[in-house]
């Protein structure tokens, strides 16, 4: 057997343990995001409790599993390292660190804080901690969310197959949801329901309100993956997956949809219209979604008795007289897109569009809402309303508006202004909405028959369950993260998916419950689509870094290319100075020479008149003194000379060197 192979330092160690990590948090994802939403035990009886006992199973194992890993390798880090690995994972929690975490984080930190204090302040901490008198989505919920996100979000390498699977489970679910609608029951789920509720369950997922959450997060995720796909095949199987959607939130008649449409068809073209492949692809989805109206509303025609019906404005345009020649006229835009896009890549060279399309839907969406605006205060405050009844549903706020809705925040609104102001700012504790309306009960059950355990909207239940602050954060926890992932659409256009995922959930979720059935999907997708930032982010700055290095060499090598310009001018410089040199040596020699010769030529006439000088004087001394002194005054004589004859040779030696 072989031996496993030795980890040779700290880096080494780290790296294994970052593989580890991340196969763990795959394992998690994958469980969320394929079987989890297909998973039941007792049909639609125990939906809520079946689903929430997964998740939490799953997500406790899955931080244990990292919490168990962590301590084998800190202990082979303290034993083999020194726990280099231990300290520097420890001085992430530097103040000077914790300050350069992304903003999304701490917005994710504040809001679980928040939560946390909220549920120590409650009157009813137990159930503030457990959710259990309400929809199980207490502190103990939240704090497994914000867990797998950090966990995730940071150690996780979610690849694009990831969403690939969530489809392909998303596709099975709606395929459920679709039989349903044609009065199906494949599996018998609906065999012991009540008659007058069979229609408000569909698919795996329980209330319809509730699958068409989940069904808004996978048009959001194929949507965007179709329009942003390079390979044809996939380009091919996100189409699929995003007729499917459409077929699916339109079957799934809850009025939640139209807000998670109108971001997704509102909100796409500031990303799409940035390029012009994308912005064709975007007139396609619009044009296949009005076709899929109008084959649903053929269908409906000719199987009236078998199928669930539409109702809402979806019924409003399936009978519209018009609609087949708005269809076509759409089919004709998205071909004029698809040409323009072929002419302008061919013009330009690249795909890229300026600003200029994106100001112009700008300002058509500003025109837009103005009118809508505009509509709904005429509706409610004019003095024409009775012009508005076809659509007083969803125009004039009241009691009724929205199947009751406006009863159920009413009172909640009420029960929160009696707060005192410790719980006006801190909330009443995490899912306590039916405990802070309870003066309303009775009241609720003798006018709708039902009472309230949610605000059936996510913002106004965290409001006044867990307190302003908590709410501000969670909004700017959900914002920091869609602006991230669309950071890292640079590296990983893909991103796009998960973050209009999660942009479609939070549009629906102004109308709709916070469940432990879609929304334990939305935090992790919104986890997967960090940690695909991370990774983008990584990948750019090492393409950045690789870029600038080629640079470099490509700089040195250009410059050893072009000797004229570098190193031959260098060399021309280095002759011409060395010439130069050469010149001014030449002339200082010369000089020198002119100076020595001139020196010698005067020393050997002063030194030939001294010895003439000198020998006059000793011949004639010579003369004077012949007998006694005649061979001294030769020897004399003839030392001068001598001393001469050296002197003048000195000094030639000197002029010549």
């Amino acid at each position: 057997m072989a031996k496993a192979a030795k980890i040779k330092d700290s880096g080494e160690l780290a790296r294994v343990a970052g593989n580890i990590f991340s196969g763990i948090t795959t394992v998690f994802t994958f469980m969320i995001l394929t079987i989890f939403p297909l998973y039941y035990q007792n049909y639609y009886f125990d939906i809520l409790k079946a689903k929430y006992k997964f998740y939490w199973v799953a997500a406790i194992a899955m931080l244990a599993a990292c919490a168990a890993v962590a301590l084998v390798f800190c202990f082979v880090d303290g034993m083999e390292f020194r726990a280099q690995n231990i300290r520097r994972f420890l001085g992430n929690f530097r103040w000077e660190n914790l300050k350069k975490q992304p903003f999304v984080y701490k917005a994710l930190f504040a809001f679980w804080l928040f939560a946390a204090l909220s549920t120590v302040l409650s009157d009813y901490r137990y159930e503030s901690f457990w959710g259990n008198e309400g929809r199980f989505s207490g502190l103990f919920l939240i704090t497994l969310y914000v867990l797998s996100v950090a966990v995730i979000g940071k150690l996780g390498r979610i690849q694009k197959w990831h969403l690939d699977l969530f489809l392909a489970a998303g596709m099975l679910v709606c395929l459920f949801g679709l039989t349903d609608y044609f009065q199906m029951d494949l599996l018998g789920w609906k065999v012991n329901v009540d008659k007058g509720q069979a229609n408000s369950f569909t698919s795996t997922l329980g209330n319809i309100n509730t699958y068409t959450a989940f069904v808004a997060l996978m048009m959001g995720t194929a949507c965007s993956l179709f329009a942003t796909e390079k390979n044809v095949l996939r380009m091919l199987w996100y189409y699929a997956a995003a007729i499917m959607s459409f077929i699916a939130i339109i079957t799934g008649q809850s009025d939640n949809a139209y807000l998670a449409l109108g971001v997704l068809f509102g909100g796409l073209p500031f990303i799409l219209f940035a390029d012009a492949r994308w912005t064709a692809r975007y007139g396609v989805l619009v044009a296949s979604f009005l076709t899929v109206i109008k084959v649903i509303a053929d269908v409906n025609e000719k199987m009236a008795g078998k199928v669930i019906g539409l109702s809402g404005i979806f019924s409003f345009l399936a009978k519209y007289e018009r609609l087949e020649v708005i269809v076509i006229a759409f089919w004709g835009v998205a071909a004029v897109l698809y040409i323009g896009r072929c002419i302008w890549i061919a013009s330009r060279g690249d795909a890229h569009i300026g600003k200029w399309l994106r100001l112009m839907w700008l300002f058509l969406v500003a025109v837009v809402a103005a009118v809508l605006i505009y509509i709904v205060y005429d509706a409610n405050f004019g003095d024409q309303q009775e012009k508005y009844q076809a659509l007083s549903r969803y125009l004039i706020f009241n009691d009724n508006w929205g199947t009751n809705r406006g009863y159920c925040w009413r009172i909640g609104w009420e029960s929160y202004k009696k707060l005192p102001p410790i719980h006006k700012l801190f909330g009443f504790g995490a899912d306590t909405y039916g405990i802070l309306t309870w003066d309303f009960r009775q009241e609720a059950i003798g006018l709708h028959g039902v009472f309230y355990e949610s605000a059936h909207n996510e913002y106004l239940q965290y409001l006044v369950t867990i307190g302003p602050f908590a709410l501000i954060f969670y909004v700017l926890f959900l914002g920091g993260a869609c602006w991230r992932m669309l950071k890292g659409m640079r590296a990983k256009p893909w991103v796009l998916g998960p973050c209009m995922a999660v942009l479609c959930y939070g549009a629906q979720a102004a109308v709709n419950i916070n469940l432990p059935i879609a929304t334990p999907v939305m935090w992790c997708l919104l986890a997967v689509g960090l940690s695909m930032e991370r990774m983008a982010a990584a990948e750019t700055a090492g393409a950045d870094q690789t870029g600038a290095e080629e640079g470099e060499r490509a700089e040195q090598a250009g410059s050893a290319k072009k000797p004229e310009q570098g190193g031959l001018a260098k060399k021309r410089h280095m002759e011409q100075s060395a010439k130069q040199a050469d010149s001014t040596e030449a002339d200082s020699q010369a000089e020198s020479a002119k100076q020595a010769d001139s020196t010698g030529t005067d020393s050997q006439a002063e030194s030939a008149k001294q010895a003439d000088s000198t020998g006059t004087d000793s011949q004639a001394e010579s003369a004077k003194q012949a007998d006694s002194t005649g061979t001294d005054g030769q020897a004399q004589s003839a030392g001068q000379t001598e001393q001469s004859a050296s002197v003048d040779t000195d000094d030639k030696r000197f002029g010549g060197g």
